[in-house]
Order: structure tokens, then sequence, then C-alpha cells
């Protein structure tokens, strides 16, 4: 089973690290329904190439000030990759693309003890093959990993349910150590699981008290050093960021939304919008699953503790997103695989089929919401335009005026960036005024009324339909870029 778990990781490894290394940073929509695009990846690799060049690994930031909306331990990782490989876009995907492929591996072999390895083979399918995992995943975000850890901390309940060996006690621990060490609140899930596992679960297929008690000790010991070293340094910011903007403000106030839609009409239809397959072959499966949990069957139960949680979560949390629902994806791909009357006998060659067919169709379809992306490209537009400037090699600060780039440019390896999304068009133009050694990216709604007031001292260069640049008639000095301008 080694063998085959190695295999089928190595698998998955090599189809997210293609799309990983094509896909430009910050590229593809987080949400392709709402067309929401990967802000955060920009968040995220830019504290990653900071702590890489400068260190101050327990401190993200970002831009500047301190970053601290989640914990650590995504930023480390991607930074200290960044600090090994340099800085490229395998770099900063790298290790959320090897935790997900150790968790398909994981997910397969869940399928294959549960029900046969065809059902593993089809579980670890369908798990790839989601739009939702295979663009997340493959991206330098926390989803990828939440989701990793998830996978990790339920297989080592399933594998040993009394949690009596070494191994599987510190796998938990640990798993459940590094979910909250990348989303805090969101990481204490699996030990609710556990929780409500000890009290469900058949007597003889649940661990001892003690055993609980022991498990979930150990996560926050793991865990709980950095919390309590930020909040020494740093409380009152500390406080202002994770706890009142995300816990208060998004997670029990009324945050602003992406979409109108009510909670279950917004994540039930990106559920069957990015994956008609799994949704359809997960359905298919309720009744067996069902019949399980209802002759108590542990492997059954934990399964549905794990789906109900993550799912319950998202539905309390206030603001909506669409990647609250990645951590309960593997759980579907088992469910639909292990407990589908089509993954037994002559019937599961049929079934790996269609799974394989299903691959085949969204990667040649790409553009649809379902699609399989493998680029290359982006859907960031005024990245091309921000990679040429950066490739011009100016030591002059950038002003971005009214450019939505997914904060893209903050991953350049230019000498200073300045974000200005605010004020009116003659605003912008006493600000030209003001900072004549500053270059300026500005849209076109901006030509008629800056050039003129700019004509003294900026050239005026256009570099896309919709874009111009303002470049200082005074050319600074750069240092030579530490990595390359095309992420």
């Amino acid at each position: 089973m080694r063998v085959a778990f190695c295999t089928v990781a190595l698998l998955a490894l090599a189809c997210l690290l293609l799309r990983a290394g094509r896909v430009g940073m910050a590229g593809d929509y987080v949400d392709p329904v709402g067309k929401l695009g990967a802000l955060d990846e920009s968040l995220y690799a830019h504290s990653a190439i900071r702590m890489a060049r400068q260190g101050e690994w327990l401190a993200p930031m970002f831009m500047g000030p301190l970053g601290l909306y989640e914990p650590p331990l995504v930023a480390a990782a991607v930074g200290l990759s960044a600090r090994i490989l340099g800085i490229s876009r395998i770099a900063l995907r790298l290790p959320g693309v090897i935790a997900a492929a150790l968790a398909v591996g994981l997910v397969f072999w869940w399928g294959a003890e549960q029900r046969s390895w065809q059902a593993g083979v089809c579980a670890a399918g369908l798990l790839v093959s989601n739009h939702l995992w295979h663009s997340l995943a493959s991206m330098c975000l926390t989803g990828g990993f939440l989701a990793a850890f998830y996978v990790a901390a339920m297989f080592a309940l399933f594998a040993d349910p009394w949690l009596e060996s070494g191994w599987s006690l510190g796998l938990f621990s640990g798993a459940v150590a590094g979910a909250i060490l990348t989303n805090s609140i969101a990481g204490l899930l699996p030990l609710g699981v556990l929780a409500l596992y000890w009290i469900l679960a058949p007597r003889n297929q649940r661990p001892r008290l003690g055993r609980v008690v022991l498990a979930g000790t150990l996560a926050i010991a793991l865990a709980a050093p950095w919390f309590i070293y930020r909040l020494a340094a740093h409380g009152r910011w500390f406080r202002a960021e994770p706890v009142n903007v995300e816990m208060l403000a998004f997670g029990a106030g009324r945050p602003p939304q992406t979409s109108e839609e009510s909670h279950l009409a917004f994540y039930a239809s990106r559920m069957a919008l990015l994956d008609p397959v799994l949704m359809v072959l997960a359905v298919s499966a309720l009744f067996a699953f069902w019949q399980a949990v209802r002759r108590r069957s542990a492997a059954a139960l934990l399964l549905l503790l794990w789906l109900a949680l993550p799912m319950a979560a998202a539905f309390k949390w206030q603001y909506r997103n669409v990647t609250y629902l990645l951590p309960a994806i593997p759980a579907m791909a088992i469910l639909a695989a292990a407990y589908n009357p089509l993954c037994s006998g002559r019937s599961a060659r049929w079934m790996m089929t269609l799974v394989a067919a299903a691959f085949v169709a969204k990667a040649a379809m790409p553009q649809a919401t379902w699609g399989l992306w493998f680029g290359p490209g982006t859907k960031v537009e005024a990245s091309r335009a921000e990679s040429d400037y950066c490739a011009r090699g100016r030591g002059n600060q950038l002003v971005l005026v009214d450019i939505a780039d997914e904060m893209y440019a903050s991953l350049l390896p230019l000498p200073g960036i300045h974000y200005v999304n605010e004020g009116s068009i003659e605003d912008v133009a006493m600000l030209i005024r003001a900072r004549p050694d500053s270059d300026f990216l500005l849209p076109e709604r901006y030509r008629a009324v800056v050039a003129a007031s700019a004509a003294a001292s900026h050239h005026l260069v256009t570099v896309s339909p919709g874009r111009f640049l303002l470049l200082s008639r005074r050319a600074l000095p750069a240092a030579a870029a530490k990595w390359s301008c095309r992420l």
C-alpha cells in the first residue's frame, strides 16, 4: 500500500506542479462563479518573499505593516522554499502543492482500505479533477494547506480509531497544530470532530478519554507558542487584526459580501457548478452511506463528522467564501467512491473510466467553471504591463492609480510601489505634480487631465489600450533585479 500511496502522490504532484508553474501569480479566480480574484495569493507570497530575503520568520509583513491576518505557517513554509530554490512561481507554490499531493495519496489509501483499490483510485481521481482543489491547492494560499492538514488528521483517526500507536497520535496532533498555525479558529475543527467521534462512535471503535485529552493537549501545546509570542510582542496589533477584524467583523458581524445570495444558495450553487460530476456521484452514494451510518460504522461516522463540521462552520461564519468548502472536498471524494454502488465488482472499471473521462473533459474545457486550467496565462490584465515596466530596470518609485491587479505588482523586484485607489482626477493630477521623481501607471480615463500637467516632469508611454505610464524624466539608478519580473 505504501508503494501505491507514493505513486498516487507523485502523480498528483506532477499534475499540480504543471499548473503551478504555468499560471501567473494571483492569475486565476478563487471563485470563478463570482469572478473573485486571488488577491490573497499576493498577500501571502509578498510576506514569504520578505521572509526569504530579510528573515523575521515569525512576523509576516505586507508592504511595511505587520500582516497578522493569519498565523505564519504558510508564509514561513513558502519563504523557506523561496530561500532555498530562489523566488519563482514554482518555489512560491511548491510547499502547498506537496501538502496537497500527499493529501491525495491519503485519500487514495482511505478509499482502498475501506472498499478496494479501485475505490481508492476513483477517490483520488475525483479529488485531483475537482476544480476547487486543482486551483486553490496549486496556489500560494492557506486553503490547500488547511485542507491537507484536515486530511492528515482524519486519516490518523481512520487508520487507528483508538489513537493507540505513537504515529497516529503524533500525526493527528501535528496535523491539528499545523491547521491552527495555518488558519487559527478553522484549524480547531478536527478537535471538534474528535470530540464528537468519541461521544458517538461504538465503544470498541473509539479512543479512551485519556488519549483524546492527550491528542488535544499536544495539538494546542504545539501551536500555542506562536500565539503567546505574538500577543506579547504585538498585542494591540494582534487583537486588532485577527480578533476584531477576522473573527468579530467577518465571523460574527455583517461583513461586505461578494454576492447577494443566501448562504445556502451561495454554497450549493458553487458545489454544483464547480464539480457536477463529484456532486452527482456523491449524491448517488448517499443511500449506502446513510445505511452504514445507521449501522454505526465507525468509518462512516467519522466521514459524516468530517463532512458536517466544516460545512456547518461555513454556514455559521457570516462572510461567504467558496474556499471554506475546500476542507470538505476530500471527504466528498471518499464518499463518492467508497460508498458508491458503481465502485464494486465488474462495474468498478467503468467507474474508473468515468472518472478518467471527466478529468480529460475538464482539462479540454478550461474556461468552464468546472474546467481545469493548466495555463499558461493569467486573469490579471495589468500584470503584463507591470512586468514590462519592471523589466525597464528603473529605480523610481511606482505609483499605481486605480489599477485592479490583485496586488501583483507587490511581488515584483521593484524599489517601491504605492497604490492609490481613491481620489478625484484632479487629486491625482496634484499628486503627480507633487512627485516628479515617481513613475505612475494609470487607466486611460486619466490621460486627458493629467497629460498636460505632467508634461514637464514625465514622459507618457502607452502600454496597453486601457493603460499608460508616466515615466519620470529623472530616471533613478536601480540595483540589479534579485528575481524575475515575470511571476
